[in-house]
């Protein structure tokens, strides 16, 4: 089952939670968030943040809506309004997609105006997200796209009620972008996660 299956409802404001633990940690095989201040822009049931905070990020949460998870904030991240007063050294968040995409395409947009100095955007989004000629700007043609990291799993999105197994059928990659403090602009990789159960864990790459 996907998000986008025809047979199935939308859910409001695209809000599909990232129960599973792995998806998360697929970015944190690659990315250290240990001491960071990281700003989780679509916290939703707050999944993704539990995650970053087990792995010792401080989180500050915010979201267009409450969805039972103590936020830190309401706030919009797609408007022009002022962002909440905080100090942070990155983004990470499963945006909502919205019709065709457009709310994820936003995301990117005002993400790229709000990278700190040093830091990183990271977002969940469809694999093959950046196929489209329209979102060049935000890949080939961007400096600060940094890394694909491709997840080698299908995420469930939503559980199944009518005692079919879930038979998850979309792919889905983490995006990032940073702003670096050299002015060289580096070639961006593609890497792979979650990492193997034979994954020694001494030789992974940081980006």
């Amino acid at each position: 089952m996907g998000k986008h299956e025809t047979g199935f409802a939308r859910v409001a404001r695209d809000h599909y939670p990232t129960r599973e633990v792995w998806v998360t940690e697929a970015l944190l095989d690659h990315v250290d968030v240990a001491g960071l201040k990281i700003w989780e822009m679509a916290a939703g049931s707050g999944d993704m943040a539990e995650v970053l905070k087990a792995s010792g990020a401080w989180v500050f949460c915010s979201d267009i809506a409450d969805y039972g998870y103590p936020l830190d904030a309401l706030f919009d991240f797609t408007s022009t309004d002022m962002p909440p007063p905080l100090d942070f050294d990155a983004m990470i968040t499963n945006p909502p997609g919205g019709l065709r995409n457009q709310l994820a395409v936003k995301f990117i947009e005002v993400g790229l105006t709000r990278i700190p100095r040093g830091g990183f955007l990271a977002l969940l989004l469809p694999v093959d997200f950046d196929s489209g000629v329209t979102r060049r700007r935000f890949f080939c043609d961007c400096p600060y796209f940094t890394a694909k990291i491709v997840l080698t799993r299908r995420i469930i999105w939503f559980e199944r009620t009518d005692g079919e197994r879930e038979a998850p059928k979309e792919n889905y990659a983490w995006f990032m972008w940073s702003r670096p403090v050299l002015r060289r602009r580096l070639p961006a990789v593609t890497l792979y996660g979650p990492r193997s159960p034979n994954f020694s864990g001494n030789n992974h790459e940081h980006v």
